[in-house]
């Protein structure tokens, strides 16, 4: 519970900075009837990258309901994909809901890496959980509606679990948990988070780097490449397309079909090439000390961030693949069941790998357009 206390502490004597609007309800590309508009703000403690961004998208029609979404790890809330049929942001803010898409601090810090990430050790999930609530608070300022939706998709899941929990009970509309869960489905109450924080600081290693082993520069040249032509000539000879090539390569990133299952035909290449690219390149690794202690307790002593789940009384919403196999559904299945919502609703969806339900060719069909109906019938 300490960082928490802390960072709200820290919070309480530094006043909150204005908004600045960057962009002003500006369509998302040409001809399109959805519009974005932006607005950035400085976070506490306000160093060089302190900072956050917000995205408005909404279409010409009347609004039905606000919703929050917190991107996944290395995502940001940009579009990436400009079709409803791949962005679930784009089809919801056409059809009449007001998404607002949160870039965290990890956007604003340079992919060409600055030499010394250790600002990273204090971006924290109660950091992060106090961003989205910050965003959630100008959401509510410009649509005039207190009641939020909240959708998160993949780290998004655990984020929006955790914002939930920490929002008056009457201020969340709904859970929407895309991919993602917030607790093990089987608790050890063994994780020492103190020894391992201090293993993690003693590492150095204050962040994690979505470029792997394959180098920063040579993802981004084979995504582009597949993001412009999937027909184009591989970078490896063994492949016959840089779109094959692309599609093995996130076939077996974690496990067959576990990041996504483009050779099964649930999303192509050129999709997943397109949203990758987009990638920020850092996130704080903290995170994952932090979000491996609360998932492996009911309620983890160190924060508060998990006090009120198991009675939270907002409707969830769950969409969960197949291939980042049966512990990760079932953490999902159960954070939903087990956060004390008497109204849930489950979807199993079997051979999605876990980018496919954002972006797979089913996704419109089997997420987005559920979800609006979900949505819809929950709107006061």
């Amino acid at each position: 519970m300490g960082s928490l206390v802390a960072l709200l502490l820290a919070c309480s004597t530094v006043p909150e900075t204005a908004w600045t609007v960057s962009r002003a309800e500006a369509p998302v590309r040409a001809g399109a009837t959805v519009r974005e508009t932006r607005w950035t703000q400085a976070r506490p403690p306000r160093g060089a990258f302190d900072r956050i961004q917000v995205h408005r998208y909404r279409g010409p029609g009347p609004s039905l309901a606000t919703l929050l979404y917190l991107p996944g790890t290395n995502m940001n809330g940009e579009v990436a994909l400009e079709d409803g049929d791949h962005n679930l942001w784009l089809f919801l803010a056409g059809r009449g809901v007001d998404v607002f898409t949160l870039d965290y601090r990890t956007h604003f810090v340079p992919n060409t890496g600055p030499p010394d990430l250790s600002f990273m050790r204090d971006w924290g999930l109660a950091a992060f959980v106090e961003d989205a609530r910050a965003a959630a608070a100008l959401a509510r300022k410009e649509t005039g509606r207190s009641r939020v939706f909240v959708a998160g998709f993949s780290r998004g899941v655990s984020l929006a679990w955790a914002f939930a929990a920490t929002e008056p009970a009457d201020g969340v509309a709904g859970l929407i948990a895309l991919d993602g869960g917030f607790k093990s489905h089987a608790p050890r109450n063994q994780y020492d988070l103190a020894a391992e924080r201090q293993a993690w600081q003693a590492k150095g290693t204050w962040a994690s780097d979505v470029a792997g082993r394959l180098g920063w520069e040579a993802r981004q040249k084979m995504m582009t490449a597949a993001a412009a032509d999937p027909r184009s000539p591989a970078s490896d000879a063994k492949y016959a397309s840089i779109g094959e090539q692309v599609s093995q390569v996130l076939y077996g990133a974690w496990g067959p079909g576990g990041l996504a299952n483009p050779l099964d035909g649930l999303s192509r290449p050129q999709v997943l090439a397109k949203l990758l690219v987009s990638y920020d390149r850092y996130y704080p690794a903290v995170q994952d000390v932090e979000g491996r202690s609360i998932a492996d307790r009911d309620d983890d002593p160190a924060t508060s961030l998990d006090d009120a789940w198991g009675e939270l009384k907002t409707p969830v919403l769950y969409f969960g693949s197949t291939g980042m196999g049966g512990d990760f559904l079932l953490n999902g299945i159960y954070s939903a069941y087990k956060g004390g919502s008497p109204d849930v609703t489950l979807n199993v969806l079997e051979n999605y790998g876990h980018l496919d339900v954002v972006a797979g060719d089913r996704a419109r069909a089997e997420v987005f357009e559920p979800t609006l109906v979900w949505i819809t019938k929950r709107t006061k």
